[in-house]
């Protein structure tokens, strides 16, 4: 991996191009993470003076159409931006991270929220940066990404962090419900509200005392993507160590208590 993106950075794309999407794993239901993973450890070493061409490679590869130098299949083109994307975290890319993170294409999304996990792993406040200019974008796609950055279990050992991130997913959520019904439907709402179903349980587990309230208040809403919501996580498994707190909003929404 290493020899094929110093020879992208001096000028030739196609062999590394060519090597990421033949072991893609697409067009197939998961794509080949672990690969993309070891491709943003690689763009991590990238050499300060180097910077610039890299940033101009995985830019080319965002691009909507994608510019590739090699003759990349369709069916598995996406996985270089989706690459792209989860690079640019590594090499802490805000531009290149936010045009990932409201990407049409999901795989390019999912990967750039991983990628500003990467940063707030190696610095929580330079990622909640990014997080918070997310989050008040007042785009659903990035408020999407926001929330997805925030919800992982490993970042929320630290309670400061928990902490924080239940206030971007209480903020997530009350957009979400301050948004007009007729709006609703739209994909890219839809997409927000689809990560508002699991990321609430794994901030609770990390911030109990706020995530509780929030999963109560939202089971007893009159608003039926509230009730959704607060259904779609009152069913995951790592909540279960809160049952007794949980029980009413459970029976609220419909679940066994």
């Amino acid at each position: 991996m290493s020899d094929l993106w110093r020879s992208a950075l001096a000028g030739t794309r196609a062999p590394l191009e060519l090597a990421l999407v033949a072991d893609s794993r697409l067009p197939g239901p998961r794509a080949n993470l672990e690969l993309a993973a070891r491709f943003a450890d690689t763009v991590a070493t990238t050499a300060v003076e180097n910077q610039p061409r890299a940033l101009e490679l995985l830019g080319d590869w965002l691009t909507l159409p994608a510019r590739f130098t090699a003759t990349v299949p369709d069916g598995a083109a996406e996985f270089l931006p989706a690459c792209a994307a989860l690079a640019a975290g590594a090499l802490n890319a805000r531009d290149l991270r936010t045009r990932a993170a409201s990407d049409p294409r999901w795989r390019v999304r999912e990967l750039a929220a991983t990628g500003v996990q990467r940063v707030l792993t190696e610095g929580w406040d330079a990622g909640m940066q990014t997080v918070d200019d997310w989050l008040g974008s007042g785009d659903p796609l990035l408020m999407r990404a926001a929330v997805a950055a925030v919800a992982e279990p490993r970042l929320l050992r630290d309670a400061s962090h928990a902490t924080q991130a239940f206030e971007v997913i209480r903020q997530a959520t009350n957009a979400l419900l301050a948004t007009p019904a007729d709006r609703r439907r739209e994909d890219d709402v839809r997409v927000l509200r689809a990560a508002l179903g699991y990321a609430i349980s794994v901030v609770t587990v990390g911030s109990p005392d706020a995530g509780i309230p929030l999963l109560q208040q939202l089971a007893a809403s009159d608003d039926t993507d509230a009730r959704w919501i607060a259904k779609e996580n009152l069913r995951k498994a790592r909540l279960r160590p809160f049952a007794d707190r949980l029980a009413a909003a459970r029976k609220a929404v419909g679940l066994e208590a």
